[in-house]
């Protein structure tokens, strides 16, 4: 199936996409998707009040919330022959497109995933998923379905599920509720574009961070097809390579 005739809503994004903003599909690898589970796992120390059971009759603990959350997503999906673009500068005449068996794309994202952040051309540094919303980044319903035509706030309420605009997953907050938030990047006064509506040139902020683990399963009973799970882990990840 052809890029042109469908429509994806998660993709891996290489490093070397920063160097080459041009197109949706431009280093960038869309993925069949049949399941993704998100995660946000919080770390807070929580200590016990010494003698506060033998004072009050009731122990006591006090938790010191410090902001330590570890974020994961889980994806399952299956690898069909697929079109890719690779590019390595921001000329589009430069820009590689083949067709890849499942096999073959199993084996690239393996090989991206023995990779390292110093490669832009092989690290996978980001994965965008897109899902509906209603809701826009200062808390009011949303006045232009999917296709971009103008729709009221109450038709919005109400508009079906498939021509709900689409934006990119991540775990920040709306700028209606960091007002008093200090270095969020996104506020009313100066808002981000983490609750951008999809837009198939336009960068997003999308998720950030490393691939922890990847398994591609061979089946018989599949072929040609190729079932995958993926583990990604979000993070800030250093990527200036000092051999350079």
């Amino acid at each position: 199936m052809s890029l042109a005739s469908s429509e994806f809503t998660v993709f891996l994004e290489l490093a070397r996409r920063s160097d080459t903003p041009q197109g949706n599909y431009v280093n960038r690898i869309p993925l069949y998707v049949t399941e993704l589970s998100f995660n946000a796992t919080k770390t807070i120390p929580n200590m016990g009040v010494p003698f506060s059971g033998a004072i009050r009759g009731e122990s006591t603990n006090l938790a010191f919330d410090m902001g330590l959350v570890q974020k994961t997503v889980s994806v399952q999906g299956v690898l069909l022959d697929q079109e890719i673009i690779k590019g390595k500068n921001a000329t589009s005449g430069d820009n590689k497109t083949v067709t890849l068996t499942a096999f073959e794309l199993a084996q690239l994202i393996h090989s991206y995933v023995d990779s390292s952040s110093f490669q832009d051309d092989q690290n996978v540094n980001k994965l965008l998923v897109f899902y509906p919303s209603r809701v826009d980044n200062s808390f009011n319903m949303r006045t232009a379905n999917k296709a971009g035509q103008t729709v009221t706030a109450e038709e919005m309420k109400t508009l079906d599920i498939k021509d709900v605009p689409l934006i990119p997953w991540n775990w920040k907050n709306r700028a209606f509720d960091n007002d008093f938030t200090l270095l969020s990047g996104n506020t009313t006064n100066s808002p981000s574009t983490a609750f951008d509506i999809l837009s198939k040139t336009s960068e997003h902020i999308g998720l950030e961070g490393f691939i922890r683990s990847f398994t591609a399963t061979f089946s018989g009973t599949e072929f040609p097809s190729v079932q995958f799970q993926l583990e990604f882990e979000e993070s800030t990840v250093i990527s200036d390579n000092f051999f350079d």
